[in-house]
């Protein structure tokens, strides 16, 4: 009985490994309004096609949702704004994993920017993430600098680099938080790194005037603005855990998933578990 104990706990701690994996959108659906959420957390995004842009809002005509596309990872990828005048995002509904980060967290995404043009109501940063409590802007045509851009937080508010140059090709991007450096990867490597310490995000997403909103991928939460042209695949957003250097290595050169990686906590858990279970024999 002992030992039928000991092998539920190291499964349970398995299972549990996975706890800091706030969302992954692989978007190998291939068709439909729903992008599923793979971690877990139900935090599923639905196809729009976006009718309204700016303060006060104008009207929008002829848009469609998104379109599936072949992908870099899985099967699948998602691509905004094809063709012209057409303007769209995926929608995820506010929820507490993807509203509180804590005091470390991480990006992961493949993207493939297709077009700077400056789309209604914006300036030409398009936003790839977009919520009340974090944001990642790409560069523009005359300011090729990414950006990290929370809102009403001026600490984190950064320049993160110069954006990914050649339009139309995929590339990897990873954002990283340790609780002391903001780090941003391309393609497996850093290439921006930023010290911020004792400074955490900022909650405003239960404020009155930001509880209704949701998290976009490929436009500004509000006002409407700034989409994204192009596609993306496999896009992961990790809370209280900050990706090691070799985790995001892995995760450009496809030895690893999001769901390979797992919670640090948990490895010694899972270690000690195993340790348990050998003593046992």
């Amino acid at each position: 009985m002992k030992k039928i104990g000991l092998c539920l706990m190291v499964l349970t701690l398995s299972v549990a490994v996975q706890a800091n994996l706030r969302a992954y959108w692989t978007f190998d659906e291939g068709s439909g309004s729903i992008a599923y959420d793979a971690s877990g957390n139900g935090n599923h995004g639905l196809l729009k096609a976006d009718t309204e842009y700016g303060d006060p809002a104008q009207p929008l005509t002829g848009t469609t949702k998104p379109n599936w596309i072949a992908g870099v990872r899985g099967a699948g990828a998602l691509q905004f704004c094809a063709g012209s005048n057409n303007y769209n995002s995926v929608w995820v509904a506010k929820s507490d994993s993807l509203k509180d980060l804590m005091s470390s967290w991480s990006f992961s995404m493949w993207l493939r920017e297709d077009s700077k043009a400056v789309t209604p109501g914006g300036g030409g940063y398009a936003r790839v993430i977009s919520c009340p409590n974090y944001e990642i802007e790409l560069g523009a045509a005359n300011w090729n600098y990414d950006y990290f851009w929370p809102y009403e937080n001026g600490p984190f508010q950064k320049e993160i680099g110069a954006n990914f140059e050649t339009l139309g090709e995929w590339y990897h991007m990873a954002l990283t938080y340790d609780g002391q450096y903001l780090r941003k990867y391309l393609n497996g490597n850093v290439v921006s790194s930023t010290q911020i310490v004792g400074q955490g995000l900022l909650n405003l997403w239960d404020n009155e005037n930001w509880s209704q909103a949701v998290l976009k991928l490929g436009c500004q939460v509000w006002p409407c603005k700034d989409w994204f042209q192009g596609a993306m695949d496999d896009v992961a957003i990790w809370g209280d855990q900050c990706l090691t250097a070799a985790e995001v290595m892995g995760l450009y050169s496809g030895a690893l998933t999001p769901l390979d990686i797992p919670e640090p906590a948990s490895l010694a858990l899972l270690a000690m578990g195993g340790l348990l279970l050998r003593k046992k024999k």
